[in-house]
C-alpha cells in the first residue's frame, strides 16, 4: 500500500514540476502587460483588442500569458501520463487534458485523465501483442485508439458532468471565502500552513497547485498567499544564520546565502538543510511561520490587482504591496528568531574535532625543548 501511495506522489509531481515553467512564465507575462497598461491609465487591456496602437500589441503580448496558463491542464495530464507510460500515454493524456478544460472539471480533471491515460496505455502495451507484419500496428493506430477513445468516452462522457460541478462548486467556495476579509485570514492560515509544511513535497505543491489553478479562473488571493509563504522558510533560515552566526557549522553559514537568495526568488526548497537537522521541531516553526506570515499580509490589506508575480519583488503586482512585504518579513523573523533559540546547527563532530586540534596546537606551543646539557 505504501509503495502504491509513494509512486502516486511520483506520478503527480511529475505533472507539476512540468507545469512550473509554464505558470510562471504565463503570469510573468500578464503582469508584465498589465503594469504596462497601468502606467498608460488603463486596468482593463481587453478594450484595445480591436483596435490599433501600441496598447494593442500590449493586449496581444498579454493573451500570449493567459494563452500558456491555459495549457495547465494539458502539461499536468500529460506529464502524468508520461510518468506512468512514457510517450505513449501522451496523446491520450492530452485530449483528456482538453477535456478537463472544455468541461471545467479544472485541475481535479486533468490528474484523473493524466493517471487514466497512464494506466491504461500499460493495460494495453502489456495485453494487446501482435506478432508478425501486423505488430507496427500496436503503437501506430491500436493503442492510440483504444487509450484516446478509452479517456475520452470517461472524461467526456462520465465523468465530465460530476467533475466539473465539483470544481465549479469549489470556485463558488472560494471565490466567496474571498470576499470576506475573516475567510481571507483562514485561507491564509491554511495556505501558508500547507507550503512550509514539506517545502516543495507533495502538501506544498497541493497548496501551490490550488492556487494557480484558481488564478486561470481568475481568483488571484490564493495565489498571493501561497507566494508570501513560499519565501518565509528559506528567507527566515537566511536571516537566523546572520542573527547568530556561532550557532551554525561553516557548512550551513554557506547554505544561508544560497537559502536568503531562494527566498527572494521564491523558491522554498532552500530551508531543506536547515529544517533536517532537527525535523521534529523545525517542522511546526515552519508551519507557524508560513501560515503567520501569511495571515498578517491579508490582515494588513494585501489584495489582488492582477496575476501575482512570485518572490519578495512579487509585491509590485499585489495591492497594499508593503502588507505582502511585512508579511513576509514576519514569518521570516519567526523563524529566524525561533530556529536559533530550539536548535544548535553546529556539526558536533567538525567542533569536537576542531577543538582537539586546537588543543594540541597549544600543547607543541608549550613544548620546550632544550639543547644544552
Amino acid at each position: 500500500m505504501k509503495s502504491k501511495v509513494a509512486e502516486f506522489k511520483t506520478h503527480l509531481m511529475t505533472g507539476i514540476s512540468y507545469v512550473l515553467p509554464v505558470i510562471i512564465a504565463g503570469s510573468l507575462v500578464v503582469a508584465v502587460s498589465k503594469i504596462i497598461g497601468f502606467l498608460a491609465g488603463y486596468t482593463d487591456l481587453n478594450e484595445f483588442a480591436d483596435t490599433g496602437g501600441f496598447l494593442h500589441y500590449v493586449y496581444l503580448f498579454e493573451q500570449v500569458g493567459w494563452t500558456a496558463i491555459g495549457l495547465l491542464n494539458l502539461v499536468l495530464a500529460a506529464f502524468i501520463a508520461f510518468s506512468i507510460a512514457g510517450r505513449p500515454a501522451l496523446a491520450a493524456a492530452l485530449v483528456g487534458g482538453a477535456l478537463a478544460t472544455s468541461t471545467n472539471a479544472g485541475f481535479i480533471g486533468a490528474v484523473v485523465a493524466g493517471f487514466f491515460a497512464g494506466w491504461v496505455t500499460n493495460w494495453v502495451k502489456k495485453k494487446i501483442v501482435i506478432n508478425g507484419s501486423l505488430a507496427n500496428a500496436v503503437p501506430l493506430i491500436i493503442l492510440p485508439l483504444i487509450t484516446v477513445g478509452a479517456t475520452g468516452i470517461l472524461m467526456a462522457l462520465v465523468l465530465g458532468g460530476p467533475l466539473g460541478w465539483v470544481n465549479t462548486s469549489l470556485l463558488e467556495w472560494i471565490t466567496a471565502m474571498t470576499q470576506s476579509n475573516v475567510n481571507n485570514v483562514v485561507l491564509a492560515l491554511v495556505l501558508g500552513a500547507m507550503i512550509a509544511f514539506d517545502m516543495g513535497g507533495p502538501v506544498n505543491k497541493a497548496a501551490w497547485m490550488a492556487g494557480n489553478a484558481l488564478l486561470m479562473s481568475g481568483i488571484y488571493l490564493p495565489a498571493i498567499i501561497v507566494n508570501i509563504a513560499i519565501c518565509i522558510p528559506p528567507l527566515g533560515y537566511g536571516l537566523a544564520t546572520m542573527l547568530k552566526k556561532k550557532n551554525y557549522s561553516p557548512e550551513l553559514k554557506e547554505s544561508g546565502k544560497g537559502s536568503f537568495v531562494m527566498g527572494i526568488i521564491g523558491i522554498t526548497e532552500g530551508a531543506i538543510p536547515f529544517t533536517l537537522k532537527s525535523p521534529l521541531k523545525l517542522i511546526p516553526l515552519n508551519v507557524v511561520a508560513g501560515a503567520s506570515g501569511a495571515a498578517i499580509a491579508i490582515l494588513l490589506g494585501a489584495h489582488e490587482i492582477m496575476p501575482p508575480v512570485g518572490g519578495v519583488y512579487g509585491f509590485f503586482t499585489v495591492g497594499s504591496g508593503w502588507a505582502y512585504l511585512i508579511g513576509i518579513l514576519a514569518g521570516a523573523l519567526i523563524i529566524g528568531i525561533g530556529a536559533n533559540l530550539l536548535v544548535d546547527f553546529r556539526n558536533e563532530k567538525s567542533e569536537k574535532k576542531a577543538k582537539k586540534t586546537e588543543d594540541k596546537k597549544d600543547e607543541l606551543d608549550e613544548l620546550e625543548i632544550d639543547f644544552d646539557n
